[in-house]
């Protein structure tokens, strides 16, 4: 995964502009680095910066489904800024094959009786061979 690193405010500077009077000129940062985890930080905005409700105070390490909110009422859909994880052995698609269904074995066998008594035979000729030589 690629790292990011987006700043949200209304100055014209910010990666990601909101231009209200409720959000700092340098509200919020995002970022991702290359592990995939992704952090947020309150810029010191006054309105704040809220996950889940909570007032942000530093940084916080976001979880997938964590509401982010900012302002009087932005809500920040942050899972939606971070890079597409391309895997380079997948680049072609496979089509999804429904589960294999487990197959019946059949009643009938296809050894005959006739070669299970060459089998046994042969298992008791190397027992009594065995039992000569001990």
């Amino acid at each position: 995964m690629d790292k990011i690193h987006l700043r949200i405010g209304s100055a014209r500077d910010n990666q990601f502009v909101i231009d209200s009077m409720d959000v700092a000129p340098y509200h919020l940062e995002l970022f991702c680095d290359t592990s995939g985890n992704v952090f947020i930080t309150d810029l010191g905005s006054e309105q704040g910066t809220f996950v889940n409700k909570r007032r942000l105070d530093g940084f916080q390490l976001l979880k997938k489904g964590d509401q982010v909110r900012f302002g009087q009422s932005h809500v920040f859909r942050w899972e939606e800024f971070l890079p597409v994880e391309k895997n380079q052995y997948q680049e072609i698609a496979e089509p999804i094959m429904p589960p294999k269904t487990p197959q019946k074995i059949s009643a009938v066998s296809n050894v005959s009786n006739k070669q299970l008594y060459v089998i046994y035979g042969c298992i008791l000729f190397l027992i009594v061979l065995m039992s000569l030589y001990l």
